[in-house]
C-alpha cells in the first residue's frame, strides 16, 4: 500500500473518533465563558484506531446554577455509532458551586452521555467536600445541566459531626441560592461531638 492509501485509511479510522470528542466537549462547553481543547494525544495510532480509545479525556462546563463542573478520566471509550456517550475509566471531578463547598468526585468507572447532559459513576463513587464531609455509595449520576447530584441508593458518610448512613443523598443548589445536601431515607446518625482544644478525650 502505497503513502497515500495509508493516509487514507488511517483518515477514515481517526476522523470518526476524533469528531465523537469534539461533539462531546461542544455540548459541556455551551455555556462556559472560556473554551479549552480536550487533550487527546495521538502516540498511538494503531491502538488508538484499533481499540477506539482516547486516553486522558477531560470536559469542563458551567451548569444552569452557576457551578463549574470539571472531569475527567484515565481513557475513554465510545459506546456505539450515532451517539454522543462513552464509558470512562478512573473518572474524577471537581464541582464548584457558589457560595457552596468544593466537591470532589471520583469512582472506578463512568459513563458520561452528552446527549442526555448526564454523568455517571460507578465501581464505588466517592464524594468528599471542602467542609468536611466524605461519602461512599455504589454509584451516583451527576446531571451536568442543573448540576444535581444524585446517589443510586444507599450510603456511608463522615460528617464533622459524626457517621451517616442513608438511602439516598441529593446535592443540589437551593432557591436561597448556597448548596445544600440533603440524606433521605432511612438516615442514621452516630453524634460524634468535636472535640474542644485543651479538653479531655
Amino acid at each position: 500500500m502505497d503513502t497515500h492509501s495509508t493516509y487514507v485509511a488511517w483518515a477514515k479510522t481517526l476522523l470518526p473518533l476524533a469528531a465523537l470528542v469534539l461533539l462531546s466537549t461542544m455540548f459541556l462547553f455551551a455555556r462556559s465563558p472560556r473554551v479549552s481543547d480536550a487533550d487527546i494525544p495521538f502516540a498511538d495510532l494503531e491502538a488508538l484506531a484499533r481499540e477506539q480509545q482516547v486516553s486522558a479525556p477531560a470536559f469542563s462546563g458551567v451548569a444552569d446554577d452557576g457551578s463549574i463542573i470539571e472531569i475527567e478520566a484515565d481513557s475513554a471509550r465510545p459506546e456505539g455509532e450515532g451517539t454522543e456517550a462513552m464509558s470512562v475509566s478512573r473518572i474524577r471531578g471537581t464541582v464548584t458551586s457558589p457560595g457552596g463547598p468544593l466537591l470532589e468526585l471520583r469512582a472506578g468507572e463512568g459513563y458520561i452521555d452528552t446527549d442526555a447532559g448526564t454523568a455517571r459513576l460507578s465501581g464505588l463513587a466517592r464524594i468528599e467536600t471542602s467542609n468536611g464531609y466524605e461519602v461512599e455509595t455504589s454509584a451516583l449520576t451527576a446531571d451536568l445541566e442543573s448540576g444535581r447530584i444524585e446517589t443510586d441508593g444507599p450510603l456511608e458518610a463522615h460528617a464533622p459531626f459524626g457517621e451517616l448512613t442513608a438511602g439516598r443523598l441529593t446535592v443540589e443548589t437551593s432557591e436561597e441560592g448556597g448548596q445544600s445536601m440533603v440524606f433521605q431515607e432511612g438516615v442514621r446518625l452516630l453524634y460524634r461531638p468535636p472535640t474542644q482544644e485543651g479538653a479531655p478525650e
